[in-house]
């Protein structure tokens, strides 16, 4: 899957701790807050088309940079599936990534496996020309080059707009977006439902959650649908929800393939101290 939206969707982070429980202002921009957190999967309920009988896993997720040169990301996602036949495997994926706060550079590494068997891998560089088309020189599978054109978004560019167009009180956000996933080519289009604010301390939050940097914070039901940029199928490929706080955290996930869905809720929460800009 496309894990480094995934990680997009788990929560990014910007800014520093002590902007965390001050309330935003509809056109500054996002103010987030570095941090680590681990979310425990399980298998959201009973689908009867679908041939998975179990699941459940773990993503371990950290961000870290700053407002000056940019966010580091790292991503690990393991998840047990049992079918109907009682048969299981491990899926195991690592993806970590840099984009500049410019939103112009984007680096990435990501490598998948099943039952320790590899799978995919990938890992390169995109640039933004002044013309803002993308291309991409990939190292791995393969050395190769690949023209994007623009309207191109990177994963942090795009949580950015996110929380931009929730403040805003706009509902609907599209966007192309190359997470360097695929072999390094792939473009997904995107939709973005932002549902009516949360008001600070309305509906439950688990423990983790709990705290007092996000007391003070609004968050917004969001459902993130990811299309093959090259299909006319309007079918997604598959769709993250979560609960997105105003600082970039995120609560409260749902992974859906289509025929069988995980739900991640957050077991443990670490604001990190922020990289001071040079």
């Amino acid at each position: 899957m496309n894990v480094t939206s995934l990680a997009a969707a788990v929560g990014l982070v910007v800014g520093s701790i002590a902007l965390a429980a001050t309330p935003a202002v509809a056109d500054e921009p996002p103010a987030f807050v570095p941090h680590r957190a681990v979310y425990d999967l399980d298998l959201d309920g009973p689908i009867t088309k679908s041939q998975v009988r179990a699941a459940r896993g773990r993503i371990v997720y950290e961000f870290s940079g700053n407002a000056c040169e940019g966010w580091a990301m790292s991503l690990r996602q393991v998840v047990q599936i049992e079918g109907a036949d009682e048969r299981s495997n491990v899926s195991d994926t690592l993806a970590t990534s840099w984009e500049d706060a410019a939103a112009k550079t984007f680096r990435f590494a990501n490598q998948s496996s099943v039952d320790r068997a590899s799978q995919d891998v990938s890992e390169g560089r995109a640039e933004r020309g002044a013309d803002g088309r993308v291309t991409v020189k990939i190292a791995k599978p393969a050395d190769g080059e690949a023209a994007l054109g623009a309207g191109v978004v990177f994963p942090t560019e795009h949580m950015r707009r996110l929380v931009e167009a929730a403040r805003k009180g706009e509902r609907i956000v599209s966007a192309k977006v190359f997470d360097g996933t695929e072999s390094g080519h792939k473009v997904y289009d995107t939709m973005s439902v932002v549902g009516r604010p949360i008001e600070p301390g309305t509906g439950a939050l688990e423990a983790a959650a709990q705290r007092p940097e996000l007391a003070g914070l609004q968050r917004w039901p969001v459902t993130v649908s990811y299309f093959d940029a090259a299909s006319d199928s309007q079918t997604p490929l598959y769709t993250l929800g979560f609960e997105l706080f105003e600082n970039g955290i995120s609560r409260n996930l749902t992974l859906d393939y289509g025929d069988f869905r995980l739900r991640g809720e957050m077991a443990t929460l670490e604001l990190l101290a922020p990289m001071p800009c040079p």
